[in-house]
């Protein structure tokens, strides 16, 4: 499989895919670098345990309840990692609480995905996949969709000037 196909098949753990026990910091580590590490070809995503910490201390993540991280923590880390692309902390901030206001994090978090999926499959091979738009799509579902959009877009573009330079 070539890494335009990778792409196109990328699969973003849903919620249910998490452990469902408590993590230590490591473990965090270990699990969301699993995930994010597809992007480091085109796009650097770095995840470490002072990025933890620093996302605990600005208040993005709730504490970790006895050093132990849940399945909430997994999934806003993964979503920063994907949001700091092309946001700052304090907008990832702001479209958080606002996306909050609709949804829990669990059905936030699996709408995401599926967007990132999907925003994947339709920049990367577009004669196959497009974007499916509906009426009843919240202005939540849009702005996320216009999130992973821009993440797409700039994982392409970087697939591609990469690619161009090892012609």
């Amino acid at each position: 499989m070539n890494r335009k196909e990778e792409y196109v098949n990328f699969h973003c753990p849903r919620w249910e895919e998490f452990p469902d026990v408590e993590l230590y910091a490591d473990q965090v580590l270990s699990v969301v670098q699993r995930h994010v590490s597809f992007f480091n070809s085109e796009i650097e995503m770095t995840f470490t345990s002072n990025m933890i910490n620093n996302y605990v201390k600005q208040k993005i993540v709730k504490p970790p309840v006895n050093k132990k991280y849940d399945r909430v923590h997994l999934a806003y880390f993964i979503v920063v990692c994907v949001f700091k692309q092309f946001m700052t902390i304090s907008e990832i901030c702001d479209a958080i609480a606002f996306l909050m206001k609709t949804y829990t994090v669990k059905e936030l978090y699996n709408i995401f995905c599926e967007e990132l999926e999907g925003a994947l499959k339709s920049t990367f091979d577009p004669e196959h996949y497009a974007i499916k738009y509906s009426p009843n799509d919240t202005v939540e579902t849009k702005v996320i969709r216009a999130a992973v959009l821009t993440f797409s877009n700039l994982a392409f573009a970087k697939y591609n000037v990469n690619s161009a330079k090892e012609s």
